[in-house]
């Protein structure tokens, strides 16, 4: 008889590889070529926000769809958080005047890139969710 962590251990451990190379390899990048790019250098000082450990946590638990998605969402909201929020940051700097007050200034100098890097993975773990549902319903009617 097995359990909910013995199930699938072939897949559970090709997901794991898996996404611990995509966070792994990230990770590297980010503290080696692109540790003076803002979101990838705070996200890995931050520890990717411990990201990772709801994936692995997902693939223990057999919701191997779903961290795949967060995988997935983490890697592809971190290119998005950093490219959008430059290019907010860079049209609102243009906003600063020298009649700008200081606090004015540091909202308008606000880099969004981690809010979008972490909306970007909330979308996907919901959109994660919902391909599991859709693919255990499946599996129920075969």
């Amino acid at each position: 008889m097995s359990n909910i962590f013995t199930r699938n251990l072939k897949n559970k451990t090709i997901a794991l590889i898996a996404s611990a190379a995509v966070f792994g390899i990230l990770y590297l990048l980010s503290m080696t070529l692109l540790n003076k790019v803002y979101l990838f250098k705070w996200a890995a000082h931050n520890l990717y926000c411990y990201v990772w450990v709801i994936a692995a946590v997902l693939i223990v638990f057999d919701k191997l769809i779903v961290s795949y998605f967060v995988t997935f969402g983490n890697l592809v909201g971190i290119l998005i958080g950093q490219l959008l929020g430059d290019l907010i940051r860079s049209q609102r700097m243009k906003l600063i005047t020298p009649e700008t007050t200081s606090n004015e200034e540091y909202f308008l100098s606000y880099h969004y890139g981690a809010l979008i890097w972490m909306i970007t993975i909330l979308v996907c773990l919901a959109a994660g969710i919902v391909a599991q549902i859709i693919s255990g319903k499946r599996k129920q009617n075969t």
